[in-house]
């Protein structure tokens, strides 16, 4: 028996999981595919307060007022220089401060809050589009093969993204960025009052990022062509790699054991992000190096702006689809443009390969490719 929706929605990540919301506001049923694998890192993402706003048109500052979720004034940061630049804190205190999310864990405050217009399958097995409709196979909560039909198709799976390979849409990547993250007790440093720190080596860049009281994520970004670039995969390297650092090394507890998740961040865009009947979105269309902080955020707006589009569809109008594709691709390109500007701001070590591959991308050939 086909089981019919209005909508299939790849992916249960914070795109996801948000546009979920947001089709089954508007009275569509919607089947959504994951693949229900736990996370085992925690990755506390910072929202600046800029996103305020969205966050309330999405209806979600209740669900940052748990104590996964907290207030975080700014970013300190070592970055061009020895000096520490500390955030704005004063004039954060004046207007509403941005966030410190455990996304895994916000994740999961939304889907239990899902309404029964959104159904959950398995992971795709299968998937083929026919003239109007697609037929997707998977399972359903039993583990019992299930075939679907919905009149439209959302991907929101993650950097792997499904749609791309199935249609063989080419993805545009700018770098070959690869983050190696860790898990660690927290540990307070006096010259920080929350620890939410980017600071700037020879080989890489690295990040503390507090997820709760007790536990603070370490990440440290670098390209395969780093020397230390295999030392980072054992965390009981990464004081010696990192000794010539300031503020990095004093997170790092010496004589502990944690496994290293090694995570792709590279900067990518697939050259058609909408269809006839489908659209991307997340990290399936676009991705981006977390020195920009605008993974999460665009995410959350991506959801919002793909929900408008579908929305559009149904009700006989496919431009929507035409100007989200060309919003999300200026989104990109301005992106772009600022992240080479932000790695052009670290000088001293400009001869090192790892800092020229930053900061020597043609931005203006590459966006030539994207749309």
């Amino acid at each position: 028996m086909i089981k019919t929706f209005d909508c299939a929605l790849i992916g249960m990540g914070i795109s996801g999981v948000l546009l979920a919301r947001k089709l089954a506001s508007m009275g569509l049923h919607v089947a959504v595919f994951h693949d229900d694998k736990p996370i085992k890192t925690s990755f506390a993402e910072s929202l600046p307060a800029s996103i305020n706003p969205l966050l309330a048109r999405l209806g979600l500052h209740p669900y940052l007022h748990h104590s996964a979720h907290f207030p975080c004034s700014g970013t300190y940061s070592s970055w061009g220089s020895v000096v520490l630049k500390q955030p704005d804190v004063e004039r954060a205190l004046q207007q509403k401060p941005g966030w410190k999310v455990d996304k895994s864990y916000l994740i999961s405050q939304l889907v239990e809050d899902l309404p029964e217009a959104v159904v959950m399958f398995g992971k795709v097995s299968g998937l083929e589009q026919q003239r109007a409709y697609w037929q997707i196979s998977s399972k359903n909560h039993m583990g019992e093969a299930v075939q679907v039909s919905a009149r439209f198709v959302a991907d929101a799976s993650g950097r792997q993204g499904y749609l791309p390979r199935a249609l063989n849409i080419p993805r545009h990547y700018f770098d070959k960025l690869m983050a190696f993250v860790v898990n660690v007790p927290s540990v307070k440093i006096a010259q920080l009052q929350h620890p939410v720190l980017v600071e700037a080596q020879q080989h890489c860049w690295s990040l503390v990022s507090q997820v709760s009281e007790k536990s603070t994520m370490l990440a440290i970004f670098s390209n395969q062509t780093s020397p230390d670039f295999e030392r980072y995969s054992a965390f009981e390297n990464w004081y010696e790699v990192s000794e010539k650092s300031i503020y990095f090394k004093q997170f790092i507890k010496k004589n502990i054991h944690v496994p290293v998740r090694k995570v792709n961040a590279s900067s990518h865009i697939c050259s058609q992000l909408t269809g006839r009947n489908w659209l991307m979105l997340g990290d399936a269309a676009m991705s981006f190096d977390p020195l920009s902080s605008h993974g999460m955020t665009t995410a959350m707006y991506m959801a919002d702006k793909a929900g408008e589009a579908i929305a559009q569809y149904f009700s006989g109008k496919s431009q929507g689809l035409d100007d989200y594709s060309e919003q999300m691709t200026s989104i990109y390109n301005t992106y772009l443009n600022e992240l080479v500007e932000r790695y052009n701001g670290e000088q001293r070590w400009s001869s090192e390969p790892f800092w020229q591959s930053k900061q020597s991308i043609n931005v203006s050939n590459e966006c030539a490719l994207v749309y």
